[in-house]
C-alpha cells in the first residue's frame, strides 16, 4: 500500500512536467519555423544558408574577379605613388626643420617643378 501512496504522491509533479515539456517542444517549434521563414526572406536557405545572400564569388572565392596581369599593374602604379609620396614627405621634413632662407628656395624650387 505504501508503494501506490508514493506513486500518486508524484502524479501531479510527473502530469505537470509533461504538460510544460509539451509546451516548451510547440514554443520550440513555433520558434523554428519563425526562424526559417525569417532565413528564408533573407534568401539563406539550409542550416546555415548560403553566405547571408551572398554568392562565393562575393565573398572571394571562386573564380578570381580580376587577371594576375591586372593585379600586377595596379600594384606597379600603387608603388610608383607610394614612391612619389615618399619623396615629398622628405622634403616636407626638411622645409619643417631647416632655416627660412632655405625653405623659400625650397618653396620656388617645388612650385617650379608642379607647372
Amino acid at each position: 500500500m505504501m508503494h501506490d501512496v508514493h506513486d500518486d504522491m508524484w502524479a501531479e509533479f510527473h502530469r505537470r512536467r509533461e504538460e510544460w515539456r509539451a509546451q516548451r517542444d510547440a514554443r520550440r517549434k513555433a520558434w523554428r519555423a519563425r526562424r526559417d521563414a525569417r532565413r528564408a526572406a533573407w534568401g539563406l536557405g539550409g542550416a546555415w544558408g548560403s553566405g547571408w545572400g551572398m554568392s562565393a564569388a562575393d565573398w572571394g572565392m571562386g573564380a578570381p574577379s580580376e587577371s594576375v596581369d591586372e593585379l600586377k599593374a595596379r600594384l606597379a602604379d600603387m608603388e610608383k605613388t607610394i614612391a612619389q609620396l615618399s619623396e615629398r614627405i622628405i622634403v616636407l621634413e626638411k622645409l619643417a626643420t631647416d632655416d627660412d632662407s632655405r625653405l623659400a628656395a625650397e618653396i620656388e624650387k617645388l612650385r617650379g617643378e608642379d607647372k
